[in-house]
């Protein structure tokens, strides 16, 4: 049984809601009672969100690949402002959540990182420097005219991808079905935590013209949104005897966030269709998210050193001694975009079809930011914590403005970009056996060149004359709540933003900032690479179709080949030294899938597949950090960490099976069975090596790191969907309809000196449910998921791995359609008031995270001609 405590907020804007949409109901259930008396049998029009949730089951029945998918009408039906919050509905799919949006999807078990996000089957890329995981909140759903999880490729499909591929495909304007057509929406709403207003607003025209041969679409979207969240993030948790619970962390820290998210895209397309045999098309898509944040940090280290602490006898209270403080504030901003044009066409001739696309794409990030420190000259503070509460809390017995010194400035500016060039061509050939059979072959190019230039400059203390505190010159700004609903603590030393960069402005080239040579050099050089990664693929395939038999089979080849260029820093000597790497490797993919449709409203699919999962940028760039010291004349100890250009990919083997039953219009029932036997998982390698030479220095004892390919993993599962819409019901209840789905994973990835551990991201329970109403023009849906703990991160032992604690998320959605065009809608985000938590060592008392978002609430309008 599922229980929500709402506000007073809360309760109005259901009330507000169901006053706004009652008109609706009436007449659904005035025409309901018109039609009963009048014995009259009434035809069925299949419009909304039913046509949507059909068109979508239609999509996944036809699919040769096991594909489920989301419609171009059902997006924004929920509530859901991006990408990755949309295809979190689907079964299998789990996401991350950054800032209370949706970001990283993970698929059946694998990570985010391990899988692949394509714009009409073309490699996206992504704009960040540290991973191939797109973040998907980037991109809107408004842009796009369908959105597929594709679990099991063919082998016309790009190879990257161990959970799967998320294909985003672009509107066409001959899906209308009219000569003209324009559509578009505006909102407003409400957020409970800070009393703000986000907007949001999207429109698309376009027309098909010349005898129906032209046609042409654009589409364009924006939303702005200022934000609060507030968090608890303590630090380092490790076991400690006599506590109660096992353990204790380094310190406890909260934090105030205020945001502003802005997102901007178009999307068009041009297409000729000179003769039914040709068509040709010319495509682009713009996206682009910017955050501007700011964050007041309080920190207090009161467990650092527990020979400090007196604990009482309950084993959860007690007074903690020479304790350090620290107070920050940070200012960054992030400008993450996506960009991508392409053009192809097919033509057909007999039984010859030959398919071309030429695409570029280009993917840039800008972060700057600031971030500046103060704290104690020495550890003095006596502090009295209370960790019984799960928010537990520790405060200071004496503390001032005046006791924290100005400790430390530092200035990033980070640049990334990336640009894809990609080609290729598949020539299809019917054959005549059976049903639409065919032969095809194909040939892929891509070439991708990505730099990443990361830079921050560190500026600490001057001398005793010349240091000066939070309480001096203005800089002290006003006391915060941070408000975690179970409790709420006090930021009371907080950092004036505006004060502290005037006062920074002005005095950094004087005697009051010491700019720290060595740790800016480092920070300038250490994460930057250039790398050029081309792949080329081939593939052959057949698709043998025999009525109630098909059968899918063929072979895939990619050679990936890499340049990588970084940078070795002698920590020592100051001297930075360009660093090249190579590598190369060809991976065989071997794909074969059986359908068989025993009766018509049956489907059974079986697969066995072959997919890739690439090293990360970053794990692949050369150079690092050379630290050594000569221990005795010409006797040298160090120590070195660096990437790998030769790793290889992950390579999954895949095994699906799938049953599929369509009981009814708009009913689906389905299960399925997944395996995944993973080689050559990634983990970081490290050794002591003696009497190694390197840049002409013998050394005694020499530390060595890098990232390097282990033995094996496994990822298996089973996934169970329904779908139905109750239009067998009589009057009101007709118009109701439930779909539900869950997936149980279990994995494990054998990490070297650690054993076998669970996949990082994957989450041993994902399930979701959705009530949803459709009756005369009335529509409403209630939508909740549940996103099972995962492993985030793995550290050296179990104690230090962190986790993911479970997500439950509550949304509702209404509309009532004024007229044939126009509908107004309200839209409840988070009901349930969720916050995101994480953890430590497998022990959700152990708290490392724990952040909340509030409510939000629109009322929105939108149009249609």
């Amino acid at each position: 049984m599922m229980r929500m405590t709402m506000t007073g907020a809360s309760r109005l804007a259901l009330a507000v809601a169901m006053t706004a949409f009652a008109p609706g109901l009436a007449q659904a259930q005035d025409g309901a009672q018109d039609g009963a008396q009048d014995g009259a049998v009434e035809e069925l029009v299949v419009t909304g969100q039913r046509l949507s949730q059909q068109r979508a089951i239609e999509t996944k029945r036809s699919a040769t690949a096991v594909v489920d998918a989301i419609s171009a009408d059902e997006i924004g039906r929920l509530a859901d402002k991006n990408v990755a919050e949309n295809v979190e509905r689907l079964p299998g799919v789990g996401v991350s959540y950054d800032q209370g949006e949706g970001r990283y999807v993970s698929i059946r078990g694998a990570p985010a990182q391990l899988n692949n996000v394509t714009l009409n089957g073309v490699e996206v890329g992504n704009p960040d420097g540290d991973s191939r995981a797109l973040p998907l909140d980037v991109v809107s759903g408004q842009l796009l005219g369908r959105i597929e999880v594709v679990k099991a490729v063919t082998p016309d499909m790009d190879a990257q991808g161990i959970g799967g591929t998320v294909n985003l495909v672009t509107q066409s304007p001959f899906d209308a079905g009219k000569d003209l057509f324009a559509r578009g929406s505006v909102q407003a709403g409400y957020q409970e935590f800070n009393e703000k207003v986000p907007v949001q607003g999207d429109a698309t025209f376009g027309a098909v013209f010349g005898d129906g041969r032209w046609g042409v679409i654009v589409g364009v979207n924006g939303s702005s949104r200022d934000y609060r969240s507030d968090g608890l993030y303590p630090d380092d948790w490790r076991s400690v005897p006599g506590y109660a619970r096992g353990g204790l962390p380094t310190n406890i820290k909260f934090t105030n966030y205020t945001l502003k998210r802005e997102r901007i895209g178009v999307s068009g397309a041009l297409e000729f269709r000179p003769a039914d045999a040709d068509k040709l098309y010319v495509r682009g898509l713009f996206s682009r998210f910017t955050e501007d944040e700011y964050r007041q940090r309080s920190r207090l280290d009161f467990g650092a050193n527990p020979a400090n602490i007196t604990l009482n006898s309950d084993g959860a209270t007690g007074v903690a001694r020479n304790v350090d403080a620290r107070q920050d504030l940070r200012l960054e901003y992030k400008e993450k975009s996506i960009s991508s044009a392409s053009f192809g066409g097919e033509h057909e001739r007999g039984p010859w079809l030959l398919q071309y696309d030429l695409s570029w794409g280009y993917n840039e990030l800008v972060e700057p930011n600031q971030g500046w420190q103060f704290r104690l000259p020495s550890a003095n503070l006596t502090v009295d914590f209370d960790m019984r509460p799960l928010l537990y809390t520790a405060e200071p017995r004496t503390m001032s403005a005046g006791a924290l010194q100005f400790r430390q400035y530092t200035a990033q500016d980070e640049y990334g970009d990336e640009t894809n060039l990609a080609a290729k061509v598949d020539l299809k050939r019917a054959i005549d056996i059976g049903q639409d059979s065919f032969f095809k072959v194909g040939l892929k190019v891509r070439d991708t060149d990505k730099m990443f230039d990361g830079r921050t400059e560190r500026w600490d203390r001057g001398s005793a004359a010349n240091r000066f505190t939070l309480a001096d010159f203005g800089l002290q700004g006003p006391v915060m709540e941070v408000d975690l609903g179970d409790y709420t603590y006090l930021n009371r030393y907080t950092i004036d933003a505006e004060a502290m960069q005037r006062f920074t402005a002005e005095n950094l080239a004087s005697a009051r900032f010491v700019r720290n040579a060595a740790d800016s050099l480092a920070n300038e050089t250490l994460s930057d690479y250039d790398l050029t990664e081309r792949i080329y693929a081939g593939y052959v395939m057949a698709d043998v179709d025999l009525g109630g038999w098909r059968l899918i089979g063929g072979w895939r080849v990619e050679r990936t080949e890499t340049d990588v260029q970084g940078f070795r820093l002698d920590a020592e000597e100051g001297g930075v030294t360009p660093v090249s790497r190579s590598g190369e490797y060809v991976n065989f993919l071997p794909n074969v899938h059986l359908r068989f449709e025993p009766r018509e409203d049956l489907v059974v699919r079986l697969a066995y597949t072959r997919t890739l999962g690439r090293p990360q940028y970053p794990q692949l760039k050369p150079g690092g950090e050379l630290e050594w010291v000569e221990v005795t004349p010409g006797v040298f100890e160090g120590g070195l960490s660096e990437g790998n250009a030769d790793l290889k990919p992950f390579v999954s083997d895949n095994f699906d099976a799938t049953i599929e039953w369509y009981f009814a219009r708009g009913g689906l029932l389905s299960a399925g069975a997944f395996l995944k036997k993973v080689k050559d998982p990634i983990f970081n390698f490290s050794e002591t090596r003696t009497n190694f030479v390197l840049d002409g220095r013998t050394y005694a004892r020499f530390g060595y790191s890098q990232p390097r390919n282990a033995d094996e993993g496994e990822i298996k599962g089973i996934e169970l969907a329904y779908q139905q819409q109750f239009t067998f019901l009589p009057g009101l209840w007709s118009g109701f309809g439930a779909a539900a789905n869950v997936t149980i994973t279990d994995s494990s990835l054998t990490v070297p000196g650690r054993g076998e551990l669970a996949f990082p991201a994957q989450s041993d329970l994902l399930w979701g449910a959705q009530l949803f109403y459709q009756k005369g023009r009335f529509e409403a849906a209630l939508s909740y998921h549940h996103t099972g703990k995962a492993v985030q991160g793995l550290g050296g032992n179990d104690e230090a791995d962190t986790w993911d604690d479970d997500f439950k998320r509550l949304d509702a959605k209404a509309s009532y359609a004024l007229t044939d065009n126009v509908e107004i809608y309200v839209d409840l985000q988070n009901l349930n008031d969720e916050v995101l938590r994480e953890y430590q060592g497998g022990r959700r008392d152990w708290l490392t995270n724990y952040e909340r978002y509030g409510r939000t609430y629109y009322l929105g309008v939108s149009a249609r001609w």
